[in-house]
């Protein structure tokens, strides 16, 4: 998998994203870890901040819906991605609804993470243009 941007993995619990951390982790992308929204404030105040935040649906100190306002507050170009551990279609719903670029639930497949990863890539570029 190979990327030009960084990716922030934000969970509390390592258990649902440890193939996900496994399949992105590659020198061609650079990662971040996170396990509190307190964390990511800080990191996204930092230069060279993340681009794609993998962002598990529970965290210590919030939820994902944290996470988006954490984007929109520091008013940044992200897209965020909720990690489920299951199927969930009503959550894949809200989510969408409101500003995460998409939902992933394991298995987490190397050509589904790699198109997601493209994908997000492509939208931030036709983001930042306008």
């Amino acid at each position: 998998m190979s990327i030009g941007f960084p990716v922030l993995l934000l969970y509390s619990d390592p258990e649902p994203v440890l193939k996900l951390e496994v399949l992105l982790g590659s020198p061609s992308v650079p990662m971040v870890r996170a396990s509190s929204c307190q964390q990511t404030r800080t990191l996204l105040a930092r230069s060279g901040t993340p681009h794609v935040v993998f962002a598990d649906t529970t965290l210590s100190d919030g939820t994902w819906r944290d996470a988006l306002r954490l984007a929109g507050d520091e008013s940044l170009s992200l897209a965020i991605i909720v990690v489920n551990r299951w199927d969930d279609a009503p959550l894949h719903l809200a989510a969408l609804e409101e500003g995460a670029f998409d939902v992933i639930a394991p298995p987490f497949v190397a050509s589904d993470v790699n198109w997601l990863l493209q994908s997000a890539q492509w939208h931030l570029a036709e983001r930042n243009k306008n």
